[in-house]
Formats: structure tokens, sequence, C-alpha cells
């Protein structure tokens, strides 16, 4: 998705289109794909699902998120 976005982007540029770009997140981003969107992204929306692993773990089957979900919180908020 973040790189359609980028390649897309410049087009609809290129033709006129001047608009605030919100993201819209589960904020399991990693900070590579983020670091992509610096500077391209005005506002991000964040869904914050599970602050503890393993309940992350249990009901969606993702390892680690709260640990990716914060720094990708902190990459936003850079």
């Amino acid at each position: 998705m973040v790189s359609f976005i980028l390649k897309t982007l410049p087009l609809s540029v290129n033709k006129g289109l001047f608009l605030s770009l919100v993201y819209n997140t589960s904020g399991y981003d990693s900070v590579k794909t983020l670091n992509l969107l610096d500077g391209i992204v005005d506002i991000y929306v964040l869904d914050m699902k599970y602050a503890d692993e393993k309940t992350a773990e249990r009901l969606s089957g993702i390892k680690n998120y709260p640990r990716m979900n914060q720094a990708a919180v902190n990459e936003m908020y850079r």
C-alpha cells in the first residue's frame, strides 16, 4: 500500500492536487516504512490495539505488537 501511495502521489501533485494526507494505520508499521512517509504524510490516525504482548498474540496472532507499535508511535511523533 505504501509503495502505491509513493508511486502515484507525484502524478496527482503534478496535476494540481493539494490535500493534507492522512495515514490510517493499525500501528504495526515498521520504522523503515514510516521513514518512507516522512515529509509526505501530514496526519497519522493510529489504532493502538494491544498493550500486552500475550493478548496480541492470543487474539490476533501477532508477536511483538506492543514493541512494534511503540516504535511506530515514536517515529510518527518524530
